[in-house]
């Protein structure tokens, strides 16, 4: 993480120093070595174990702290709870300072109240923990454009070559010979305006996007009251309220949280929603969307020192030629040299021929200066004609149509001579969700009342075996997916929540169901809030279940639950989770006529074979199950006197499911004429290994010589152990955005490191 650097003083003098070394020096001095070693760069997994254990620093430390007296806690100690791809270090190291409690305490806000919200409190908490946004370079003047287009070493020849034709054509002949070294000096006219034109205007447009992108109204807690202020004017210890399709404004901890889900997949490449609960999984990652629930968290880190601020620093670099560029400036040079040597040359051959030619010598209009002015004006001719004062402005035209082509298929190109770098990419490295796959959950395969169906190669959902299974058994499971859920789905077909069990509500919409099913229409004649008891998810459990009261006891409604009146008796509980834990509490199975029958050992060997190999091709799988319940058990569960774990028993088992997020349809041959094209395509994913490596294989991305590794392991390697791997690497998961940076960086070998001191200084406590 970038660290400020601030002026400490003690009696020995001023200095910058970091945070850090400025605590370590007072904590040596005074002999209390209460927290673990602190190391420059927190985002490490070596700094983040040597968490402080108490929020509070001594107070003699925070007497002699600037930035950080009037608060409990410091940028990098917020960064030990904050490492990327380090959930569970952070979680522990949360708990030892604390918890949220203490974490509010050292950042002085009510949780209730949020910041006072007044002039003086905002501008401390933004010199100590800075402002949530990036520092954008000023933008250049159409101008400064301009004057930056004569740095080309092309240009600069043409240049000098016009002026020098210029003086040398107007001496020789002052009526005409003057017209080539303007034509050249209006050819490298045209250039320049047109460049500046271009670059200045792609600029202009990138960030006003930017701009209207990344101006978003949050709702914060201040004074006791919610309102609403733009993203850029939140600070640390803002108290923030956040609800389903609200992107996270900043790095938070969540304190209050219902049924809350998140899509992180912007930052590691996870499809799949994560489940954001207070105790378990607090932490809540700027940049990414809130899919599901709400909640409230409190900020702890914004603007550079947030995760996503991190990744976009790591991106601001100087900006360096592109291949073209380079070609364009060395083909100049060696047209320059080799139009001064053959001008040379010609220089001294004519002198040579004057200087051996007697009757040459003794003309007296013939003399030393006009031989040597004569050479001159051929040599300078050379030259001139050597250098291609079109290549410029004919590069220049054939980029600025190619950018507006490329406009067409909205790509929109910054600056001209980035459309060509594409066409010299030797390594691409992708990532999996959504730009591999479809980043849209998907039933692929089935195994419901004992009959086996799959999807047509994994695009489209997979039919509900209408054709094969009894419209008993076939209510009984669609009725269990409709209820047992916190997913919808929009007009548009896109789910809203769980990407997981949205798969199974498409694959109940899907055209492939025959006859269709309306999932809503279902949900709401079956279930009913006031009556039904939910028992939502939990990790202990791997399961959630849905009680549904009065279930028809004569049976004559084809398994369909009904509700007479609230005093009925009866009901069904249907329940979905890992196959693991839900198919060992069933001990009968729904056959195609929708009566169950036992589930012997045969039948759980044959099923427990078919979830290996599901799990081995990365599928997700689920189990589906329904348990009919007598009017008592019924009763309890709706006085909410029964715990679930008595309810999901004895249960029958309708179904299991393959989820995954499918290929795109075009990915196989686009990854195939890469390679054709001897461009090697690695997959770089936040994924889990077993999930990227089968993808990868399915893509042709991974081959059989290929290696395969996780972040954890690549961040592992020193410089000559990664040049090693790098030829064979091919998938890498479980990665961060600075793996990610690393290997692009390694492979184009731009911004590497110059010496050990610069490696070691960029990772602390890894071996070079």
């Amino acid at each position: 993480a970038s660290l400020t650097r601030t002026a400490y003083c003690d009696p020995r003098g001023c200095g910058a120093v970091t945070h850090g070394a400025y605590l370590r020096r007072q904590e040596a001095e005074s002999g209390q070595r209460k927290r673990g070693s602190r190391q420059a760069g927190g985002s490490s997994s070596a700094s983040v174990r040597g968490v402080l254990d108490s929020w509070c620093f001594s107070q003699e430390t925070l007497s002699a702290h600037p930035i950080t007296m009037s608060f409990g806690v410091d940028t990098q100690t917020l960064a030990s709870i904050n490492a990327p791809q380090l959930a569970d270090e952070n979680l522990t190291n949360l708990r030892k300072s604390g918890g949220v409690s203490s974490l509010l305490s050292a950042l002085k806000v009510d949780q209730s109240q949020g910041l006072p919200g007044t002039d003086n409190d905002i501008a401390k908490r933004q010199t100590a923990f800075g402002k949530n946004h990036m520092p954008e370079p000023e933008a250049k003047s159409w101008l400064q454009l301009f004057i930056d287009t004569f740095e080309d070493a092309t240009v600069i020849i043409l240049m000098v070559s016009a002026i020098v034709s210029l003086v040398v054509g107007i001496y020789d002949d002052p009526a005409k010979g003057w017209i080539e070294g303007v034509a050249i000096l209006a050819a490298v006219l045209v250039v320049a305006v047109v460049t500046a034109t271009n670059d200045y205007s792609k600029e202009q447009q990138f960030r006003k996007l930017n701009k209207t992108a990344e101006s978003i109204p949050v709702k914060v807690i201040r004074n006791g009251k919610v309102k609403s202020i733009m993203i850029e004017q939140l600070v640390v210890g803002d108290i923030v309220t956040l609800e389903a399709g609200d992107k996270v404004p900043a790095d938070g901890v969540l304190i209050q949280g219902s049924d809350m889900y998140a899509n992180e997949s912007d930052l590691t490449g996870e499809p799949e929603d994560v489940r954001k609960d207070p105790t378990s999984e607090p932490f809540m990652l700027s940049g990414c969307k809130v899919s599901a629930g709400s909640g409230v968290m409190v900020v702890i880190a914004v603007g550079i020192e947030s995760q996503w601020g991190r990744v976009k620093a790591m991106l601001a670099k100087e900006e360096t030629n592109t291949p073209l560029q380079d070609k364009l400036d060395t083909l100049a040079e060696q047209i320059g040299y080799v139009g001064m040597g053959f001008a040379a040359l010609t220089f001294i051959a004519m002198l040579t021929m004057w200087y051996l030619d007697p009757a040459a010598q003794s003309d007296p209009d013939n003399t030393l200066f006009k031989v040597c002015l004569e050479a001159f004006i051929i040599g300078v001719t050379i030259v001139v004609v050597a250098v291609p004062e079109g290549l410029p402005l004919a590069v220049t035209i054939s980029l600025a149509y190619s950018t507006k082509k490329m406009l067409k298929d909205n790509n929109l190109i910054r600056v001209l001579a980035a459309c060509e770098t594409m066409g010299n990419a030797t390594n691409i490295c992708s990532d999996k969700t959504g730009t591999l796959t479809l980043n849209k959950m998907t039933v692929v395969e089935s195994y419901m009342a004992g009959q086996y169906s799959d999807s047509d190669m994994g695009t489209t959902p997979c039919r509900v075996l209408s054709n094969q299974i009894s419209p008993a058994a076939r209510n009984i499971i669609i009725q269990g997916i409709c209820v047992n859920t916190t997913a919808n789905l929009d007009e548009a077909g896109e789910v809203l929540g769980n990407k997981t069990e949205g798969a199974l509500l498409l694959m109940v919409n899907s055209p492939n169901t025959v006859p269709s099913t309306d999932y809503y229409k279902t949900r709401k004649e079956l279930k009913d809030d006031t009556y039904d008891r939910v028992f939502p998810f939990s990790s202990a459990r791997k399961r959630m279940s849905v009680l549904i009261t009065n279930k028809s006891s004569s049976g004559a409604a084809g398994g369909r639950v009904t509700r007479s009146s609230p005093g009925s008796t009866g009901g069904v509980l249907y329940c979905k989770g890992a196959p693991e834990f839900v198919v060992r509490d069933c001990t009968t199975k729904l056959s195609s006529d929708g009566n169950p029958t036992p589930l012997t050992g045969a039948d759980r060997a044959e099923l427990t074979k078919l979830m290996d190999a599901w799990a081995a091709s990365a599928y997700r799988v689920l189990a589906i199950a329904h348990r009919d319940l007598d009017s008592h058990t019924v009763k309890a569960a709706a006085d909410h006197n029964v715990d679930p774990a008595s309810l999901e028993s004895c249960m029958c088992l309708d179904a299991l499911v393959a989820i995954q997020d499918p290929l795109r349809p075009d990915v196989v041959d686009a990854v195939a004429q890469c390679q054709a094209a001897g461009i090697i395509v690695r997959m770089v994913t936040g994924d889990n290994i077993n999930t990227a490596r089968a993808i990868a294989k399915q893509c042709g991305i991974l081959t059989p010589d290929g290696l395969s590794m996780t972040g954890p392991d690549f961040r592992q390697l020193t410089p000559a152990q990664l040049d090693k791997v790098l030829p064979k690497l091919q998938v890498l998961a479980r990665s961060s955005p600075e793996d990610k940076h690393t290997l692009v960086t390694r492979l184009n070998g731009v911004a590497l490191p110059t010496s050990r001191e610069e490696w070691e200084a960029a990772h602390p406590g890894r071996l070079w």
